[in-house]
């Protein structure tokens, strides 16, 4: 097996066997997608040298693989527009009524010019046969406009969309798909300037230098079309595990004050809670947030200066102090709420440091604060501020505060 081969074929075969079981009841974007994958899988598959010969000896037929791999090639195209079309939102209607009839013209006008052509047996690659005719340059011709105006009208699309569409995945993709159509422009280029003066009787390069080239021109456009494809994906992926993340950095914080204030958070769904942590990043956060503000009524003032005289003395400063007497600030009046307290600074609405941030900022303070919650010298200034002049006469807060 070609080198080629081993590079291509489980590209193609991987997704369009991994999308199979999907595909009952998938949007018609996914099944557009499927089947440019099948097309392409079965035109790479029959192009193998050894399954080439063995189709070829089976239906008697000199080069009949070739026609097979060319329709297949042809359909893969016509689906590739259609998919494009209907990512950028033009899908279906009279253009693509003109699209399924140019493929039929095309199929048609490939299979007579094919059976009226010289051909050589399997062994020989029809591209660089070196016999001239006008029926086999028809041939490559209509193989090659019916292609390029595929390639030529997704690439316009891809333009005119990516111009306009927000940065992001959606754009990086058709930014992707239109350099896929770009080089795929240049594959058949290529290709047309080869056939077009070999047939007038000039000298070209070596066939296999010339089959070579077409090869790496083909498997870049695969590949640039392959990677536009699934750019979404990965991006939704990687935005997927980063939420995650910042879910496990702020969970102890969240843990802590859910303790003592679970009327503030929301059951989700388990589908939701294991495939959608954007979500559930977002819920815990805003529980989070409405923790504090049930919370902050039995802070004031004076419970900060306490905290953060108490820290200093543990050699703490600068953020790390911040960040250490929010914690402490959290587990008193986590403390405060389980023993029943009553609200003393409730008229004064004491705001921790959190507020006021955006989003990004906040998670980002939450997840250290988070850090600092079981952290020794929190739990010691925890119960100094607990036994402090003015403070709640009750059993000191403790760690088992954080699960």
């Amino acid at each position: 097996m070609r080198p080629i081969d081993l590079g291509l074929l489980p590209v193609v075969w991987i997704p369009t066997l991994w999308s199979l079981r999907k595909l009952r009841g998938a949007p018609r974007r996914t099944r557009l997608l499927w089947g440019v994958w099948a097309s392409w899988a079965v035109s790479m598959t029959v192009g193998v040298p050894a399954i080439r010969r063995l189709i070829d000896a089976a239906t008697g037929v000199a080069s009949g693989t070739n026609l097979l791999v060319h329709v297949s090639g042809l359909v893969a195209t016509a689906i590739m527009l259609e998919f494009v079309r209907e990512m950028t939102g033009r899908s279906q209607g009279r253009a693509s009524r003109l699209n399924l009839a140019g493929l039929a013209v095309a199929a048609v006008a490939l299979t007579v010019t094919f059976a009226v052509m010289p051909r050589p047996d399997g062994e020989v690659v029809l591209l660089t046969y070196g016999e001239r005719s006008l029926a086999g340059y028809l041939y490559w011709m209509v193989l090659t406009v019916d292609t390029a105006i595929g390639l030529t009208a997704s690439a316009v699309l891809c333009w005119v969309h990516g111009r306009h569409a927000s940065p992001g995945p959606v754009r990086t993709a058709l930014w992707l798909m239109r350099a896929s159509s770009a080089i795929g422009m240049a594959y058949l280029a290529h290709r047309a300037y080869f056939l077009t003066v070999r047939h007038i009787g000039w000298k070209v390069g070596e066939p296999a230098a010339v089959a070579g080239t077409t090869q790496v021109l083909m498997v870049l456009t695969m590949l640039l079309f392959a990677l536009a494809v699934v750019w979404p994906s990965l991006a939704e992926h990687r935005e997927k595990r980063a939420a995650a993340r910042r879910v496990r950095r702020i969970h102890p914080l969240w843990q802590l004050l859910q303790a003592a204030t679970p009327e503030v958070v929301l059951p989700l769904p388990d589908e939701l809670r294991r495939n959608n942590p954007g979500l559930r990043l977002y819920r815990q956060v805003i529980e989070i947030r409405d923790s504090m503000l049930a919370l902050d009524r039995h802070l004031g003032p004076a419970h900060t200066a306490a905290a953060e005289e108490h820290l200093r003395a543990a050699g703490l400063s600068g953020e790390r102090l911040a960040v250490a007497a929010e914690a402490v600030l959290l587990k008193h009046a986590v403390a405060a709420e389980l023993a029943g307290c009553s609200a003393e600074f409730s008229g004064q609405q004491w705001r921790l440091r959190a507020d006021g941030l955006d989003l990004d900022a906040e998670i980002a303070w939450f997840a250290k604060v988070a850090a600092k919650v079981a952290a020794p010298e929190v739990d010691a200034a925890a119960e100094h501020l607990w036994s402090s002049p003015g403070a709640p006469a009750v059993g000191a807060p403790g760690e088992d505060l954080v699960g």
